[in-house]
């Protein structure tokens, strides 16, 4: 008989293999890549944004540099931004003073530590993946939100390179908690899930394979120290990157999805 796949207990246990980086390089990493004022055109974002009313609330759960955030304050009565990260919180100090936004009200905490009322609308832009208790961390969600709640994350090709070895080192084909997971998780938990997927995916790049085989390594929560499955992971990359215009390209690459509902109250 096929045993019933977990889809909470995979999220979990993805997050805790997880290699999380240093919070201040995480801070370094957006600010080299000039996230300071970076508004670029996110199709799930404007979907998010037409669903919503201009009397509305919203709270944004991680919101980072405030790429979400902004755009939300702009179209709402006002936001409260959830962000644990010190470093993010003054990026996104300074990005909401270049934008002169005033309706933002922000809380250095995590989303499980936050005490707010209630919003109309709930949003979390890749700000899940630390967070064990997928279950939980929706059940807020939508408690305290009263229209819709919204899930943007990733979704990673089913045949990446990253899903054949994962499958092949780890047995399951999810490198890390991922949009599909969390589909599943919800339609577990009785939540009628949309989703939307961003029709456009940017390939991944390296100039050489040394660095696309550190970048799978990271991927796969492997520490460089351990060698055990260097070999398997060299012949896959050379096998399947492609060398073009003076680089490998992955068919792994960059989309995201938006899993999306109407709270029940």
């Amino acid at each position: 008989m096929t045993k019933e796949v977990d889809w909470l207990e995979l999220w979990r246990e993805l997050v805790s293999r997880k290699l999380h980086p240093e919070t201040e390089s995480l801070v370094q990493k957006y600010r080299a890549h000039g996230q300071k004022h970076n508004e670029r055109p996110d199709s799930l974002l404007d979907f998010v944004l037409k669903k919503i009313d201009p009397e509305d609330t919203a709270v944004d759960i991680g919101a980072g540099t405030g790429r979400w955030t902004i755009p939300l304050a702009r179209k709402t009565r006002n936001v409260t931004a959830i962000e644990p990260v010190s470093g993010m919180v003054a990026m996104l100090k300074e990005n909401l003073d270049y934008a002169n936004i005033k309706n933002v009200k922000i809380l250095l905490q995590t989303w499980e530590d936050a005490a707010l009322p209630v919003h109309d609308t709930a949003v979390c832009a890749h700000g899940m993946y630390g967070s064990p208790d997928l279950a939980e961390f929706v059940r807020k969600m939508e408690r305290l939100a009263r229209k819709g709640c919204y899930l943007a994350m990733r979704l990673p090709p089913a045949d990446g390179i990253l899903s054949e070895l994962s499958l092949q080192i780890y047995g399951c084909r999810h490198d890390s908690p991922d949009a599909m997971i969390a589909y599943n998780a919800l339609y577990t938990m009785g939540i009628d899930v949309n989703i939307l997927v961003e029709t456009s995916i940017v390939n991944w790049f390296n100039q050489t394979i040394e660095d696309a085989f550190i970048r799978a390594k990271r991927h796969l929560r492997i520490q460089m120290s351990d060698t055990t499955y260097d070999d398997l992971i060299h012949s896959t990359l050379k096998r399947r990157l492609n060398f073009s215009d003076g680089a490998y390209i992955w068919p792994d690459g960059m989309r995201s999805a938006l899993l999306w509902w109407t709270p029940v109250h």
